[in-house]
């Protein structure tokens, strides 16, 4: 016994516990049991052996009140508070590490750009540099590669048709049969024709024979495109050769059986009849993007074209050759083009929402329009020679004189116009939006109608003779046309 621990607990035999230290005292002291008063020695004590040494522990004595409690929790709230503080002072370093980083990043990007934009800048003028040095270089193998231009014979025809027509005008009077307004008021669709392959949805353009009223040539998204015969509901003929879309057609007036098409594959075809089949006569093939539009010069003998690849270029229709290719001054991609009705002038919208009118003859940007936000979608002269159409995404009509020039209309839309047509006489105006066909004559544009009949965005639209009637195109697969029932 006297080998044990001082601090372990023994029993007596009553089966009170003590310290063993202090039980041994009193034992020596008195010999009795402090309990009981019985006689008591060291060998009747019974050492209690405690197995788990890991129980635990009593309270402080600092915890055993009420006031060390509280005493406690005070200080581990301290504790929790002066951590909280912490993170939060670590959070905000964290968030003004972060604010910063990102503002570099804001700067550093801003600064990528401008670089990118001073590269490509230094890259175009490299490109012109090495072009002028080429040409003079390579003289007199550029003399022989270049453009044939307009030799003298062209000047002259162009000339001299422009102030036949001009002449013309002025002696012209409407047209006893052309429409009224509260006849184009009646207008309803009178007839709908599915000119291209149903399973390849999308008629994307139309235009009418000026002499053939019932004939009409359209262009599909199935890649070809198609004279149809309206009175009797068949196909004429079917052009097959473009390798995409079919974006826009035109008729031959005074030659019988051709006819002009255009693609975002970037060729401008002219066609002769075959059969039902179409063969191709030429392919103009100076455009390195797609033809965005074409144009036939009133002595049609030439045809004008414009792409996305800067630049329009005028055709010789007989010989297949290109005479002209001008590249846009702000190279910005070109949107549309149209021939002046007397052939002296064309006009060309840029994805830059400038309307430039160029003279034909010296190839000189003569005069631009200014005012559209957003890129040029539509254009069109009327037939008085006077005035000119635009339309752009930022879904305003614009009216402009040409003899200012100046706008002098303008008018706001719910949603891009996509095609515009006026009609022989320059009274009405043809738009198409949406899935809209909406007509306007005057100055003002004074609203008459709206054909809504369409299931998908209207994509041609083109007056028949007099204004008797007019012809749309639609992604919804139909050809429409609209009129008074007979």
């Amino acid at each position: 016994m006297s080998g044990q621990p001082a601090q372990e607990p023994v029993v007596t035999k009553n089966g009170d516990i003590y310290e063993k230290r202090l039980i041994l005292k009193h034992i020596e002291t008195h010999g009795v049991d402090p309990i009981t008063n019985e006689a008591l020695s060291a060998g009747d004590l019974v050492t209690l052996r405690v197995s788990n040494t890991n129980g635990v522990k009593p309270r402080q004595i600092a915890q055993a009140s009420i006031p060390g409690l509280l005493q406690t929790f005070q200080n581990e709230w301290d504790a929790l508070m002066l951590e909280t503080f912490t993170l939060k002072k670590q959070l905000e370093t964290t968030r003004e590490e972060l604010s910063h980083a990102l503002y570099q990043s804001d700067a550093s990007c801003r600064v990528i750009a401008r670089l990118i934009k001073e590269r490509d800048s230094a890259k175009r003028e490299l490109e012109q540099l090495r072009q002028a040095v080429g040409r003079g270089a390579q003289g007199k193998m550029d003399v022989e590669n270049a453009l044939p231009g307009l030799d003298a014979d062209a000047r002259n025809k162009i000339t001299v048709k422009s102030q036949e027509l001009s002449a013309q005008r002025k002696e012209r009077e409407p047209s006893p049969d052309l429409s009224t307004v509260e006849q184009i008021k009646s207008w309803k669709s009178i007839s709908t024709h599915p000119p291209h392959k149903v399973s390849t949805p999308g008629v994307l353009c139309v235009e009418i024979h000026p002499n053939k009223q019932e004939l009409t040539i359209t262009g599909g998204v199935d890649k070809t495109a198609v004279v149809f015969n309206r009175d009797t509901g068949r196909k004429e003929a079917t052009l097959v050769g473009h390798a995409k879309k079919v974006t826009h057609t035109m008729f031959h007036p005074t030659v019988d059986d051709v006819f002009f098409t255009a693609s975002p594959d970037s060729m401008v075809k002219v066609w002769s009849r075959d059969g039902d089949q179409g063969k191709v006569l030429h392919n103009f093939t100076v455009h390195k993007d797609e033809v965005v539009g074409i144009s036939l010069h009133p002595t049609f003998e030439y045809i004008a074209s414009a792409s996305k690849d800067r630049t329009w270029a005028f055709h010789n229709i007989e010989t297949g050759k290109t005479l002209l290719q001008v590249t846009e001054p702000d190279e910005s991609p070109l949107t549309c083009v149209m021939l002046h009705p007397d052939g002296l002038i064309l006009a060309t919208g840029t994805e830059d929402n400038i309307v430039r009118i160029w003279d034909l003859k010296t190839q000189k940007n003569v005069a631009s329009f200014r005012g559209h936000k957003d890129h040029i979608t539509a254009l069109r002269f009327s037939e008085n020679g006077y005035y000119l159409s635009t339309a752009a995404k930022d879904n305003i009509l614009k009216l402009w004189d040409l003899r200012g020039p100046k706008n002098i209309h303008s008018l706001k839309l719910d949603s891009p116009i996509t095609c515009l047509d006026y009609d022989y006489s320059g009274k009405y105006l043809a738009a198409g939006l949406g899935n809209q066909i909406r007509i306007f004559t005057g100055r003002n544009f004074e609203h008459v109608t709206t054909l809504d009949e369409h299931s998908d965005d209207v994509t041609g639209v083109k007056f028949g003779k007099d204004a008797q009637f007019l012809a749309s195109s639609s992604k919804d697969r139909t050809l429409k046309i609209w009129g008074q029932d007979k």
